[in-house]
């Protein structure tokens, strides 16, 4: 447990250290979550039927608590792996994948000058996916060292020129498409897994349904502060890949438990 704390401090850490040398430290702001105009409307006048500033600032709050909880998302997951010492019935096709999804967010938000807000949380979860991949590598005896390193490669080579600007812009245009393909990619192979198994095997249910939590207040927080339709369809698309972990993970857990019954 001391080494998770370690791990959510240190995501943490970062977060705010890149949040401070971000643009939006800039922007006048009262109590992080309130424009100037909406405090003023929401608690000086009271107006609380202003509908616009009502969704801005439950957006802002969405948001900031998004990043809040990403720091600990995987954290039961990779508890509950170094617990049960075993991977059994991750699929780490899956967990592979995820490491593109939440590259390539990062880089095609940084290029577009989104708001750090709108996908901080990506940093965090990156970074404790990337100690799931590892964790194959303890626990998986059929995982070796060598694939281990031809994977990390295979990432290395694939983002560097993603965040070294060694791409034409018009690359990232195609990157919002690209991240759509693998979020897809990233899930379908862990759900055809569990119905292929009628088991959802070491899969922690609180981070499963964290993920789906977070798409959905994300995709609400997008849809509110962002006109890019291709970011809003990546979003609904995330949303329901992860719904059907959950629906999957419900289902087969009521079914081993009828069958104990």
């Amino acid at each position: 447990m001391k080494y998770l704390a370690v791990l959510v401090i240190l995501q943490a850490a970062l977060l705010c250290t890149c949040y401070s040398k971000s643009t939006e430290v800039k922007e006048k702001s009262v109590f992080f979550i309130f424009s100037e105009e909406c405090f003023d409307k929401l608690v000086i006048q009271k107006d609380f039927l202003n509908i616009e500033c009502v969704k801005k600032t439950l957006s802002e709050l969405i948001s900031y608590s998004i990043v809040a909880l990403s720091v600990i998302l995987k954290a039961p997951q990779i508890f509950k792996i170094v617990q049960k010492s075993k991977v059994t019935g991750l699929s780490f096709d899956s967990i592979f994948f995820e490491l593109f999804v939440y590259s390539f967010s990062i880089a095609y938000n940084v290029h577009k000058g989104n708001p750090w807000k709108l996908y901080a949380e990506n940093v965090a979860i990156l970074i404790q996916t990337v100690i799931i991949v590892a964790l194959f590598k303890v626990y998986e005896k059929s995982f070796t060292l060598r694939q281990f390193y031809v994977r990390m490669a295979i990432f290395l080579g694939v983002n560097l020129p993603l965040f070294t600007g060694l791409i034409p812009n018009s690359i990232f245009n195609l990157a919002i498409i690209i991240n759509i393909c693998l979020i897809m990619f990233a899930r379908l192979p862990q759900i055809w897994s569990n119905f292929r198994n009628k088991d959802t095997g070491q899969l922690a249910f609180i981070t499963i349904f964290l993920q789906f939590a977070g798409a959905a207040a994300r995709c609400f927080t997008i849809l509110v502060s962002s006109t890019d339709g291709m970011l809003i369809l990546l979003n609904v698309i995330s949303v329901t890949l992860n719904f059907t972990l959950v629906f999957q993970m419900i289902t087969y857990w009521n079914s081993k438990k009828g069958k104990q019954d």
